[in-house]
């Protein structure tokens, strides 16, 4: 960055939040030819947040972008910038510096990266006004005004926000034995109260994790060919409400007391409470909600004896909460200095779609750090077979943004095996959590998903797959995973890695994540 003349003054402005969080702005106008160097410190920060912004002349309300921003930034339809913080100590940083003397002041609002979440003044952008007059021109630096007005709601400018933390202590009871703990939290809404399961557009955001909201979200805001795994999702604290129910009082209390040990860092019962997890008995509600949300969803009913089918069913359900005790989140527990009973884990129910071939994409390249590339790997067969350790490359591609019809292929596939369920449909339980809700804990990667059918071993043959010898086919494929990738980092305003699957040429989005 450049080094700024001297002669500025300096105004900083704090605002609270709700959650603690704490916003500094640090403004410094400059008596040069310079415009303003802004500084934003997010303070008490627990989540990943990204700035939004644009600039405004004077006597335009329209946000456009300046010739210089800060390295990261990615360009939001060509009208906006949206900039992720840095740590630096304990805060999170950005800076921006201002060269255009005509800008006469900046917009913003703050996005939570990984949630469907948006803060701002009273409903409306923050907006700072850079300087009426830098009287410092003639009088030295001294004498210059720095001023931050915010527009029509700058009667409250001093008063917090409202803004309700993802992770509070209303949607993350502690547990507990009784029914007191799901009835706190039941009360919040009533629709939540009465029901173990529910579809996605029944749900809102305090209600499920990551996975959930993300699939919401883009249904609703993408383009109508974008496709999604049909699905249905038990809330978070779902879990805490079966174990609260009389059928399970002795298995809660021994959870509870497995739970006290562990946390005192006894790891010798971490394999005893997942098998105590395992012993919980489903309320008979359960079922026959589950059975009917997944009609009316269009998911499929696995295959098998009816009460026979349910068992596998539920000891799916069960193994996927279990696995919060395993020793990959015991020890980003420890690390963290975090507790088990902060975390809640809901269980997202997915068709699980019998690939043609699983990608991975990056709107950021991985390797070459270029923000115009796309970068894509994609096999045959399942998300597994991916990431599996069989041998072998996946196939690998490149596609600027400014051209996605044109992938560049830059490697061919070499790997040897790959895995598929025998059935054409069938379905998986995967865990929704919410990522870093509590001490920056980051629960990504860590927690089982169970599908209902075993997977096959299958020797590949790329030599006649139509991916490697039809061109016109493999730039079809390609060119759609690039642009289903850049329309969701659009929408999120950030770079993205993108999982999913294609069938019969038909791109499905599994899951994305921001990458920071």
């Amino acid at each position: 960055m450049a080094s700024l003349k001297s002669g500025k003054c300096t105004e900083i402005k704090k605002f609270k939040f709700d959650d603690g969080m704490v916003l500094q702005v640090d403004v410094s106008v400059f008596s040069s030819g310079h415009n303003a160097k802004v500084k934003f410190q997010l303070q008490k920060c627990s989540q990943t947040w990204i700035l939004h912004w644009g600039c405004i002349y004077n006597g335009n309300k329209k946000w456009f972008v300046p010739s210089f921003y800060p390295s990261g930034t990615t360009v939001y339809k060509k009208a906006a910038l949206s900039t992720p913080f840095i740590k630096i100590g304990d805060a999170y940083v950005v800076e921006i510096e201002l060269r255009d003397p005509k800008i006469h002041a900046i917009e913003f609002v703050l996005k939570n990266a990984r949630h469907d979440k948006w803060l701002k003044m009273n409903g409306a952008s923050f907006h700072i006004n850079l300087h009426k007059e830098i009287e410092g021109k003639n009088d030295g630096a001294r004498n210059g005004k720095c001023l931050l007005n915010e527009t029509s709601h700058n009667e409250n400018i001093e008063k917090p926000l409202r803004h309700r933390s993802l992770c509070s202590a209303t949607f993350f009871p502690k547990l507990s034995t009784s029914s007191s703990t799901w009835q706190g939290l039941s009360q919040k809404n009533n629709a939540f109260s009465n029901m173990y399961v529910m579809s996605l557009e029944e749900t809102s955001s305090e209600m499920v994790g990551e996975k959930s909201r993300s699939i919401r979200f883009l249904n609703n805001e993408g383009p109508k060919w974008m496709k999604f795994p049909a699905s249905i999702v038990l809330p978070l604290g779902v879990f805490e409400k079966i174990l609260s129910e009389d059928i399970n009082k002795e298995v809660a209390k021994k959870i509870a007391s497995l739970g006290e040990r562990i946390d005192r860092g006894d790891i010798s019962k971490l394999k005893t409470v997942q098998e105590t997890v395992l012993q919980i008995k489903a309320p008979r509600r359960l079922s026959i909600e589950v059975r009917k949300k997944m009609k009316s969803s269009r998911l499929p009913w696995p295959r098998g004896r009816g009460d026979d089918t349910w068992t596998r069913v539920w000891q799916a359900m069960k193994m996927v909460w279990a696995s919060k005790w395993n020793e990959g989140a015991y020890v980003s527990y420890r690390n963290t200095n975090t507790t088990y009973d902060k975390l809640r884990i809901g269980i997202l129910i997915q068709e699980y779609i019998r690939a043609d071939y699983a990608f991975v994409t990056y709107t950021h390249h991985p390797v070459s750090q270029d923000s115009s590339e796309i970068y894509t790997e994609i096999v045959k067969g399942s998300v597994e077979t991916l990431v599996g350790a069989s041998l072998g490359r996946p196939m690998c591609s490149v596609t600027k943004k400014s051209d996605l019809k044109s992938p560049t292929v830059t490697c061919y596939p070499s790997k040897s095996t790959g895995l598929y369920t025998k059935s054409t449909r069938s379905i998986i339980f995967r865990p929704d959590f919410i990522p870093e809700n509590t001490n920056g804990y980051t629960c990504s990667g860590i927690y089982d998903s169970i599908s209902m059918e075993n997977k096959e071993e299958v020797v590949l043959d790329y030599s006649r797959d139509r991916l490697v010898t039809d061109l016109r086919f493999q730039g079809l494929i390609h060119s759609k995973i690039a642009e289903t990738a850049k329309i969701i980092e659009d929408l999120y305003g950030c770079v993205q890695s993108v999982e999913g699957v294609v069938q019969d040429e038909q791109v499905y989005v599994l899951q994305c994540k921001p990458i920071l």
